[in-house]
């Protein structure tokens, strides 16, 4: 392989960017996203908002990419959000090619690096602005940088580097990769007989700069939350994961199942793991091993667990999975590529059929160019691959590429054909668009009490969300809030209290089957005072 790292971008380019913005926002979107508009328009970047409340269940990494996207894009769209999700993905990717290189050699490097961009898990969270992306890309680039730097022998280097991008994790999603990141590292010290090493200073100095990495933020959150229960908030958090608050009986027997789905189609690989290979890495491929299973079925028996929370154990695998390939006999990986060569040309052919009727009888959607551009360089690639293979040995990296080509095959023509139905379907949007048909395009429009949805994201940056009245922007034009509490004899006149009458009211139904709303418009002229009020009253 001559240019691993532009193959490794071509990879990533093929399967995360297309159709990244096509679809409306999804899952949990909505509530990563915009508590980073309201930080761009209260400056309050310490205590994350969502819905006018306050929002402290999970730590704001999440909301501050978000908001540093829209900042440097000047856009608010689903592209514009989705885009750093992706670009993690890719850093990892690139981490696990450089800091593997030097360790395990180029090839196992630059496997893994597929590997980590190829498995189902990563693809589906790695095109969505949620917490997942960004936390299993910082657990891995930390792991990755301490196994790879620890073996080359600079264990300050890796202590403190690993202190740095776990306490970034940290601010992700909070304390659980620890679970992971210890139980790696105990094996592997435990292997070289070197577990004392925990207790020395670069160690004990690297955990000292992992708090200092979020520490900072923990303490201002705590000073401006005006309900002082930051702590309590957090410590339910954790407490709530190790309960039975959610258990499922069901979903719990699916959870060790659908993690290893989470990392087909390398998952068939795992069996390799345990198989014996004559290998001057032998010693620490076993702890790291050992380590990730101990790991992941720690997690996986907790009640409250869920096969996301599994995601970082991908990238162990990942490694583990390289290593086993590159040391496989050859002629179980030429088994293994004719079978997903033959898959590849079968899902491009099969594609590029769906992509000419769709350019036949076109849909509603977006324009299938890029995917065709896209898709005419796999099918491409796909013969270059079976012809080159007659000159030479079938490799892992190249069954990697036949995997490659064969899931974006399925990407291209999923994102051309299938999404533009999707579309048509959607509800958030066509919602904020008929808001903004009443309101005009521009105009500011106040959320109160209207509770954490997903379609205040197509009312873009002009759309601010309040817990208070008081703390309504001025003037206010347009507002909308439930039905039910406008029309009570409470919610009216605390309204009334503050505004004029409105001189519209329009009732809308939200998607997704929730209660109404009204959108109300008030007059732009200043509100008389409490003695012009008085003056004007029929008694006097």
């Amino acid at each position: 392989m001559r240019h691993p790292v532009l193959l490794i971008l071509a990879a990533w380019a093929l399967l995360f960017l297309p159709g990244l913005g096509s679809r409306e926002l999804q899952g949990e979107e909505a509530r990563r996203v915009l508590p980073g508009r309201t930080m761009l328009q209260n400056g309050d970047f310490m205590l994350p908002r969502s819905g006018g409340q306050v929002y402290n269940r999970k730590p704001p990494l999440v909301n501050w990419i978000s908001a540093a996207a829209i900042t440097v894009s000047g856009k608010m769209d689903e592209w514009t959000v989705r885009l750093p999700s992706a670009l993690l993905v890719l850093s990892l990717a690139l981490a696990a090619f450089f800091s593997l290189k030097p360790w395990l050699g180029k090839r196992t490097a630059a496997l893994t690096a597929f590997i980590l961009l190829t498995n189902v898990g990563f693809i589906e969270k790695g095109r969505l602005i949620e917490i997942e992306a960004l936390y299993f890309s910082l657990y891995g680039i930390c792991i990755l940088l301490w196994l790879s730097l620890w073996h080359q022998n600079k264990p300050v280097a890796a202590w403190f580097t690993a202190a740095i991008v776990s306490g970034l994790a940290f601010l992700a999603k909070g304390p659980p990769h620890l679970i992971y990141f210890y139980f790696i590292v105990v094996c592997v010290l435990r292997a070289e007989g070197r577990i004392k090493d925990l207790i020395r200073w670069p160690h004990l100095a690297s955990i000292a700069l992992f708090v200092g990495t979020w520490l900072p933020w923990a303490m201002l959150n705590m000073q401006r939350n005006p309900y002082r229960d930051s702590t309590s908030e957090w410590s339910e958090q954790i407490t709530h994961r190790l309960g039975l608050v959610e258990f499922n009986f069901i979903n719990y027997l699916l959870q060790i199942p659908q993690s290893l789905v989470n990392f087909l189609p390398w998952a068939l690989f795992i069996p390799l793991w345990f198989k014996k290979h004559n290998s001057p890495h032998e010693q620490a491929i076993r702890a790291i091993t050992w380590g990730t299973i101990w790991g992941f079925i720690i997690i996986a028996v907790l009640p409250s667990s869920r096969p996301r929370f599994m995601l970082p154990c991908n990238v162990t695998a990942a490694l583990l999975t390289a290593h086993s390939l590159v040391l496989a006999g050859p002629e179980w990986i030429k088994r293994a590529s004719v079978i997903w060569r033959w898959l590849a040309i079968f899902l491009a052919a099969g594609s590029t059929a769906l992509l000419i009727a769709k350019t036949i009888t076109p849909t509603h959607g977006a324009s299938p160019s890029a995917m065709w551009l896209a898709l005419l360089a796999s099918f491409a690639a796909v013969i270059y691959l079976t012809v080159r293979r007659r000159h030479r040995q079938e490799s892992p990296l190249r069954l990697a590429s036949y995997i490659v080509l064969a899931l974006g095959s399925c990407s291209m023509a999923f994102h051309a054909v299938a999404v533009p139905l999707m579309i048509q379907q959607e509800e958030l949007r066509p919602f904020a668009e008929k808001i903004r048909s009443i309101t005009g395009p521009d105009e500011k429009i106040v959320l109160f009490r209207v509770g954490e949805r997903m379609w205040p994201f197509y009312l873009g940056m002009n759309c601010v969300e309040i817990s208070t009245i008081r703390d309504r922007p001025r003037p206010t034009r347009w507002l909308i809030t439930p039905k039910d509490y406008w029309e009570s004899k409470e919610g009216r006149s605390s309204l009334l209290e503050k505004l004029d009458e409105p001189r519209q009211i329009h009732v809308m139904s939200q998607p997704k089957g929730d209660p109404p709303v009204v959108l109300l418009e008030f007059s732009l002229s200043p509100r008389p005072s409490k003695e012009e009020r008085a003056q004007q009253s029929p008694s006097n």
